[in-house]
């Protein structure tokens, strides 16, 4: 039991001693710990009041040493395997502030002597955020940090983002790299670089804050239209980089279909980029056609694009003014609201050209478009050209300009004014080749409160003329120019301004309405003075050669005294007036009438007989004056149905509606010498009695002019209508019928002057228009003269005749003389639901959602520039059927059918066609055909007009390849040859 206790006491000792023993190896660990820690501690503040005390240049900035690079680099390849987390902090994601003088002194007192108001040019300007999903570690010996598995930087403007990142606060540097995966045999995390609004996408990068340069490693970045790569680039601190082995491209394949090769090539500061010699890569095949150098713009969103040059098409005219350069120029960029473009061509024969064009827009308020073009053409006849025959100015003006509806005034234009023949030689598009009209409008309308409104314009309305077949040029066009403007007030109900009370007599309404216009033509009027229509002969000097024809003459200055005698400026005013209708016998509608208008001249007629010729002698007067009339009438109308009740399996019944209506219109003599507006003269006849004729004080003895006797009208028409009622298809319709119309008009209209002193019965008009089933429409019109007509004995040749107070029914003519008659037939078909075009709502959010709804607009109103890929198939037919036979002359026919449509034979591949047969003719109309393929950044297209629809045209075709961004619009391959190559110029 002793040694047993004893053994126990000796084994207390024992672990006592040792306890002691280990106590005061701890105490030695703590201590030499805080030595440690304490020397750290003291080097680094060091170092801190070394940087703080430094002027100019950091003087502890140092390069880092191979053996730094060698610790750092075995240091990621050491964590790569591992994957550990050095910190021991266990948490997934990181985020670490750091401040801009060194994120190692935050806990550290300031020292007195860094209290300096002067910043160290040094410092970084703003504060550096970090975050990884993985793990960070900082070294505090190379002060570095590590960062793994999606790590991001920030720095101002500056976004990275990378599987790896690794910030060296010494040389103020940050290094990205992706990483390498085991299970898919490739990197991931490839940095990904944002600087404001632009996003690098590199394999490799190495940025320094401070100097903001950059070395990188394969870089891909969007420009524009555009995108670059490069294998190695250099960024300098302007934002410049130099790019080696670069492509540039717009199309956004990972392997694009082509891009621009350049061994070197540099991007200045998101403007443009500037190539040394490149060479064209399509589908892996360089061409081996090179250039010096290269300039690609960047156009900015909110800017009209950028200045520069525009390259000519170049070709050959085999039978017209020979080689030629066109459309060449230069285009500025002047803002974001309007740009210019100046463009000329020139042929090898002389001839030459100039053109400005302008796109300008204001966003809510106005957009428009404005072109000016001259050409002066020279013959390719030798001879010509020295005798100096044959030469041509031809000139154009277009403009566009289309406001947005805001406050109570608005101006619009719509201008295309342009010389005879220059749509002739110097349009190669075939519609406005074959246009022989054209017409020009410049308006301005303005409301004042609630009723009063205004309104000006001036117009201008061409015809081309008919081509000459000698000459091949277009003659005697004409031109009208007029100017309008308006004046008037909505009608008001003078007895129910306050709301009324249900008074018959509440309905009156009266309003005011005034406008003017002066017309100016070259299209002089025709003089018919002869005897056989005026009952007398004149004793002024006719211009013979307007008599009983219209005289065209040039519209220049030198004609311009001619056309100004013929002008007459005519000022109209009006009082509508609403009277209040009522019902007669319940089914019966009639409506009283009465109106005032007069019109305002500012020239006046005398009128003189000479007692010895027995001649009239007219002389003008530069006197304003009025003339006023005033007529008032009723109207009844009512409507009826027939109905035939059928009882099939699906008809059920036709309803027959009729609307007859019936007016009368009666207007006083305003001959009478209390009135003022005619003259009376008597003069001796044929049977040498004595005759009174009235003659127009203002309007003179011209062709069309009133003779101001009473009238007294009754104005009659018969209005038809047809429609089935059919029972519905299913039995799960909301209704238990529909109808369908059959004849949506049929109706005949014809009027009868009960004081006239013949021709009382009018032409009889009959027009119909009907849909039917879903796709058919019809319309029909017909003239009908119910008075016979007389040959003249002196005219052998093709006769209208003239007009007798008889019926032709009785003259053996006929129930009546048909003048002219219309039909056109149509018809479209496409897939259903083809035509419901969705238009996507607008994002408010979008920042582009403006910009995006602008160009939906240009496309609904520029249809023809665009191809809808969309719609796999339409087809549209035409039959137009028109006969004119004015009294006794041969009949003209009309007769044309007319195809159009389009397939889409695959998703990015169209045909489309456009022909037609002329009956009358015997020959086919204008035909084209055009093939479309979309090519991704590509694209295609073949036109060809086989048949140009008469000698003076040929065929024509044109063949384009082209990329499709507007940045490379250049970048194209055309062949074009058409009828305006083959023009006499």
């Amino acid at each position: 039991m002793g040694r047993y206790s004893l053994e126990v006491s000796l084994l207390i000792l024992i672990s006592n001693a040792k306890i002691l023993y280990l106590l005061k190896l701890k105490r030695k660990a703590i201590i030499i710990s805080s030595v440690v820690a304490a020397f750290l501690l003291f080097s680094t503040l060091a170092c801190v009041q070394q940087r703080s005390k430094g002027s100019g240049k950091n003087k502890s900035k140092q390069a880092v040493s191979s053996s730094e690079k060698q610790t750092s680099d075995s240091l990621l390849t050491a964590n790569q395997k591992s994957g550990t987390d050095t910190l021991g902090t266990g948490e997934d994601r990181t985020s670490q502030p750091l401040t801009p003088a060194d994120s190692l002194n935050k806990n550290i007192s300031a020292d007195s002597t860094a209290a300096d108001t002067i910043s160290n040019p040094d410092d970084l300007q703003n504060v550096v955020e970090y975050t990884s999903e993985d793990s960070t570690i900082m070294d505090a010996v190379l002060k570095q940090v590590h960062l793994y598995g999606n790590a991001e930087v920030n720095y101002g403007t500056i976004n990275l983002k990378a599987n790896y990142i690794r910030l060296n606060w010494v040389t103020n540097e940050v290094y990205a790299i992706g990483t390498y995966d085991s299970t898919s045999k490739k990197m991931v995390g490839d940095p990904i670089f944002q600087d404001g609004p632009e996003t690098y996408n590199t394999k490799e990068i190495r940025y320094n804050f401070k100097s903001q340069k950059a070395l990188i490693q394969g870089i891909v970045t969007q420009e524009g239209d555009g995108n670059i790569r490069g294998e190695k680039v250099k960024k300098d601190a302007e934002g410049n980089f130099y790019i080696r082995h670069s492509m540039y491209t717009t199309c956004n394949l990972t392997h694009p279909h082509y891009f621009i090769n350049a061994p070197k090539i540099k991007m200045v500061n998101k403007k443009q980029v500037i190539s040394g010699p490149f060479n064209l890569v399509i589908s892996d095949v360089p061409l081996p056609i090179a250039l010096p150098f290269g300039f690609f713009p960047f156009p900015k969103k909110k800017e009209s694009g950028t200045s520069g040059i525009i390259f000519p098409t170049y070709g050959e005219e085999p039978n017209g003014r020979g080689f030629y350069l066109r459309e060449g120029g230069y285009y500025f960029a002047i803002s974001e609201y309007v740009n210019a473009i100046v463009t000329g061509q020139i042929y090898s024969t002389g001839s030459w050209g100039l053109g400005v064009a302008s796109t300008y827009i204001r966003r809510y308020q106005y957009s428009g478009n404005f072109a000016l073009r001259f050409n002066k053409n020279k013959p390719s006849d030798e001879v010509d050209r020295l005798l100096g025959r044959g030469v041509t100015n031809d000139f154009s003006v277009v403009w566009s300009h289309a406001p947005r509806p805001r406050g109570n005034s608005q101006f619009s234009a719509n201008v295309n004014v342009s010389s005879n023949s220059y749509n002739q030689l110097q349009e190669f598009n075939t519609e406005r080749y074959t246009s022989n009209v054209a017409s020009s409008s410049v308006q301005y309308n303005r409301t004042f409160g609630q009723y009063a409104r205004a309104a000006a314009s001036l117009r201008v309305n061409q015809n081309f003329g008919q081509i000459d077949p000698v000459t091949e040029r277009r003659t005697n066009g004409k031109t009208n120019v007029s100017t309008d403007f308006s004046f008037g007030i909505n009608q008001i109900a003078p007895f129910a301004l306050k709301g009324g009370r249900g008074k018959w007599y509440e309905s009156f309404r009266l309003g005011l309405d005034f406008s003017g216009n002066y017309a100016l033509t070259n299209s002089l009027t025709a003089i018919d003075t002869s005897f056989s229509r005026l009952g007398f002969q004149i004793s002024n000097t006719v211009d013979t050669s307007r008599v009983g024809i219209a005289k065209v003459v040039p519209f220049n200055l030198n004609n311009l005294p001619d056309m100004l005698k013929d002008a007459q400026f005519t000022g109209r005013y009006s009082l509508p007036i609403s009277l209040p209708n009522f019902k007669v016998l319940r089914f019966v509608n009639v409506t009283p009438s009465l109106s005032l208008q007069g019109e305002v001249f500012t020239k006046q007629y005398n009128y003189s007989v000479d007692s010895l010729t027995n001649r009239v002698r007219i002389d003008t007067l530069n006197q304003a004056g009025t003339e006023y009339s005033y007529n008032f009438g009723a109207g009844v109308n009512t409507r009826f149905y027939g109905t035939f009740f059928i009882g099939g399996k699906r008809l059920e019944a036709i309803r027959h509606t009729v609307i007859p209506s019936l007016s009368f219109t009666y207007t006083p003599d305003f001959t009478g010498d209390a009135f003022g507006f005619y003259q009376k003269v008597s003069v001796r006849n044929r049977k040498d009695e004595i005759q009174d004729y009235s003659l127009s004080r203002f309007r003179g003895i011209g062709t069309g002019v009133g003779n101001g006797r009473a009238s007294s009208v009754i104005s009659f028409s018969l209005n038809n209508s047809f429609e089935m009622k059919l029972k519905s298809k299913s039995d799960t319709a909301a209704t238990q019928f529909e109808k369908i119309s059959l004849l949506d008009n049929l109706s005949v209209g014809g009027s009868y002057n009960l004081l006239a002193d013949s021709l009382n019965l009018s032409n009889i008009t009959v027009n119909a228009n009907a849909r039917v089933g879903r796709n058919l429409n019809l319309n029909f019109n017909m003239n009908l003269d119910p008075y016979a007509y007389e040959a003249n004995p002196r005219i052998l040749s093709n006769q209208v005749g003239t007009k007798v107070n008889r019926y032709a029914i009785t003259q053996g003519q006929g129930l009546a003389k048909l003048q002219n008659l219309g039909f056109t037939l149509g018809t479209s078909f496409s897939p259903k639901g083809s035509d419901k075009t969705k238009t996507p709502p607008v994002n408010g959010a979008d920042p582009d959602a403006e910009i995006k709804q602008e160009q939906r607009e240009y496309i609904e109103q520029n249809p023809e520039l665009y191809v809808d890929f969309n719609v796999p198939w339409n087809l549209s037919l035409n039959y137009n059927f028109g006969l004119s036979k004015p009294g006794l002359s041969k009949a003209t026919l009309i007769q044309a059918v007319q195809a159009t449509g389009d397939l889409s034979l695959s998703k990015n591949f169209k045909v489309s066609v456009s022909t037609g047969f002329d009956f009358t003719a015997f020959s086919p109309t204008i035909t084209q055909l055009t093939l479309y393929r979309d090519l991704h950044c590509w694209d295609m297209s073949f036109s060809w007009t086989p048949f140009a629809g008469s000698a003076a045209r040929v065929s024509n075709y044109n063949f384009t390849l082209k990329v499709k961004s507007a940045l490379l619009q250049d970048l194209k391959v055309t062949r074009r040859r058409s009828f305006y190559d083959r023009s006499a110029y």
